[in-house]
């Protein structure tokens, strides 16, 4: 195995070195020699590559596609790449399919000496030095996904904002990754983030002689979690910038916030963040909509077609109607409006640039702003010793090596430490070999490790997966872990996530839940037309409510939706392992009596989830029925079902296992007894606009071992 020699940088192959060597010193004539043999449209790509690392070729048509058709693009990209001016990757992440390029560190030094401009001072303007770069490889799945967002918002933006026949023209627009700013909020030095900031140019004809530019702007906002905190966070943030002394005067121009949403869940999320975050600070909610972008893979978003809905009254609305003249003052202060993409490139002597004041034949000495050849470093990623799995060069090339299975793998393990390999499989629609393979690589990339149990053997992330989710959702680690109590055991990591140690202690009650879902994924997969949509546990499905002065919680184990159709269904799900006493059970049961009667559902806009009971014998079953019946007789709309785990063994959850925990008087609780039913054949369809609702407790009580 290649020993690594400096920390940070990987072990080259003798051709790479080679080519280094050659690259490194070049003659003022050789630097003139490469240039001049440059048309218009290479610098123009160059250009676009400084400011916009890693894009795809469609992308480079959206940024000069107004001087140069699809062929002549590929064409010149093709030549940049073989004058060792661009470089370029195809990385396993979601949605790429296609190389990117970006420019190597002759590249740079060339654009650099072709604007007047120090190298080392342009390349940290538009983050396109090392530093950049690798900030940038973990992002890929979220980028990737902004900037067909907004190629068609550039793409569409002059047939969706034509009024009155007025056909407008977009001449010049803008664009930003990954914007931060820092400002002062009531005496505190905050900083806020987006994904991204677009601005448009638009230029509209007013008379036969007379011609109007206006400016407009959004925020988008995106992320790959289901995470309502950090939701909250970035929103609480921009409403602070909003609110802040800086933006007094300008204060009524604030550009509207676009959220994509990446499942109809995840709307959810965004929508209730948005609402939790205008009652926290007790402002008025962001301008903006929120649309959940189409499933399944897409070359072209049009952005302007998509079902908008206000952030303030979630109401259905046109992005256009959104957009309002804004001036210069009213955008990020990183984003440079000046530059626009329709200037002509100056036309430069060679004779005049900085590099030529070199005498001709003194060899010039390129600094390494850009290591570059990130494809090799990243298949060499398994060589880096051990001690160095925290690295962030190790952790940026990462987002390379990873595929699609291994990335929701990733995610799907932060959203529920503790999985095992079947469970892994089932929830993924994976075979287990399959699953088996991806869990060994990511093993030897030190982004999992194994855990033995009284249940079998778990998975979990280490500080390198964790540091990589971190990465890629722009999170500071502190958000999703904790340094780990017994260090001196964990010699690989002492980040653990957090939860898990909580998760751990309770393991089988924990590996209960999933195995309930994991056996609920796969049967309604056997079934036409059914599905389990989503499933949350821990902290995300809890609910803090107030009644009166006095806060309340509700603590369920989980809280799920199951289609069937086109009915969505949703349950909670409470796990007890026959450890419950009636004082427990009675506990429980009032806390979701509460919460029904406090109207907070009402107040969310969503529907009063099912209720269904899963106990480890007759006996307990008939325990729970007598508590609840006493606790939820008198709440409107409660109904309680009921199984035993050996009828949820034998025969699966979608069986006629499920026995109505509140029947009428005349119905006995037996087990086996013909009373028992399919559970989701027999819930009745819950009509929105109708003042009752119904609902469900899903108290699961199962022993893993009957």
């Amino acid at each position: 195995m290649n020993k690594r020699t400096t920390k940070g940088t990987f072990p080259m192959p003798e051709s790479t070195r080679e080519r280094r060597r050659t690259g490194r010193k070049l003659t003022a004539e050789a630097l003139t020699e490469i240039g001049a043999s440059l048309t218009d449209v290479d610098w123009r790509l160059l250009h676009w590559l400084l400011r916009y690392p890693l894009q795809r070729a469609d992308d480079l048509m959206v940024g000069v596609g107004r001087w140069a058709s699809r062929a002549t693009v590929y064409r010149h990209v093709q030549a940049l790449k073989a004058k060792g001016l661009v470089e370029s990757v195809l990385p396993k992440t979601p949605g790429t399919g296609k190389r990117l390029y970006y420019l190597s560190n002759l590249g740079l030094y060339l654009l650099a000496r072709h604007l007047e401009k120090p190298a080392r001072q342009l390349a940290r303007k538009w983050q396109a030095d090392e530093v950049g770069l690798l900030r940038l490889l973990p992002r890929l799945p979220t980028l990737l996904v902004l900037q067909e967002v907004v190629n068609g918002l550039v793409d569409y933006a002059a047939d969706a904002m034509t009024t009155q026949g007025r056909r407008p023209r977009l001449v010049r627009w803008n664009w930003q990754r990954d914007v931060t700013h820092r400002f002062l909020f009531r005496e505190q030095n905050m900083r806020f983030f987006a994904d991204g900031v677009i601005a448009l140019c638009v230029r509209t004809q007013q008379s036969e002689s007379s011609m109007q530019d206006q400016w407009y702007g959004l925020f988008i906002l995106s992320t790959e979690l289901d995470d309502e905190q950090l939701m909250r966070l970035r929103l609480e943030r921009l409403v602070c910038w909003k609110e802040s002394p800086e933006r007094w005067s300008f204060y009524q121009h604030m550009l509207p916030v676009l959220i994509l949403a990446r499942s109809q869940r995840q709307r959810d999320h965004w929508q209730r963040a948005v609402e939790t975050t205008a009652l926290k600070l007790r402002l008025d909610p962001l301008a903006g909509a929120l649309a959940c972008l189409p499933l399944g893979e897409s070359t072209s978003v049009n952005p302007w077609l998509l079902n908008w809905r206000t952030l303030a009254s979630d109401e259905s609305c046109h992005l256009q109607d959104l957009l309002k003249p804004l001036p210069h003052k009213a955008f990020p202060p990183s984003l440079w409006l000046e530059e626009g993409e329709d200037e002509e490139p100056k036309a430069r002597s060679p004779s005049s640039a900085s590099a030529a004041t070199v005498s001709s034949g003194t060899p010039t000495r390129l600094g390494r702003l850009l290591v570059g050849n990130v494809a090799e470093r990243a298949a060499q990623v398994s060589q880096v010793a051990q001690d160095e799995m925290e690295d962030r060069e190790v952790i940026a090339l990462l987002g390379l090596r990873l595929t699609p299975c291994q990335w929701n793998i990733l995610r799907l393990l932060l959203a529920h430490p503790l999985l095992s390999d079947q469970e892994l499989a089932d929830l993924l629609d994976i075979q287990r070999r399959s699953v088996r393979c991806s869990i060994y690589e990511l093993h030897q990339l030190d982004c999992l490790e194994p855990m033995a149990t009284e249940v079998g053997k778990r998975w979990h992330l280490c500080g390198r997966g964790l540091r990589l989710i971190a990465a890629s959702s722009r999170l500071h680690i502190r958000n999703i872990a904790v340094e780990s109590d017994d260090a001196a055991k964990r010699e690989t990591s002492t980040l653990l996530q957090r939860g898990e140690a909580w998760l751990l202690q309770r393991i089988g009650h924990t590996a209960g839940i999933y195995g309930f879902f994991a056996s609920l994924t796969q049967a309604a997969r056997r079934e036409p037309e059914q599905a389990l949509s989503w499933w949350e546990t821990g902290v995300v499905c809890e609910r803090r409510y107030r009644v009166g002065e006095q806060w309340c919680n509700l603590r369920p184990d989980a809280l799920a939706e199951f289609r069937v159709g086109s009915q969505q269904m949703r349950f909670w799900l409470e796990w007890d392992r026959g450890t419950m006493n009636a004082r427990d059970l009675s506990v429980k049961f009032t806390s979701y009596a509460s919460y029904i009667a406090s109207r907070e559902l009402a107040r969310e806009g969503s529907v009063l989830p099912l209720l269904v009971c899963i106990v480890p014998d007759i006996a307990q079953e008939r325990r729970m029925r007598r508590v609840a019946l006493a606790k939820l007789t008198h709440t409107s709309g409660a109904v309680l079902w009921t199984t035993t785990a050996v009828l949820l063994k034998e025969r699966g959850p979608l069986a006629s296992i499920w026995l109505q925990g509140i029947p009428p008087r005349s119905q006995a609780a037996q087990s086996g007894s013909s009373l028992r039913q399919c559970l989701f054949d027999v819930i009745p369809t819950h009509d929105p606009n109708a003042n009752h609702t119904l609902v469900a407790l899903a108290s699961l009580t199962a022993d893993r071992h009957p």
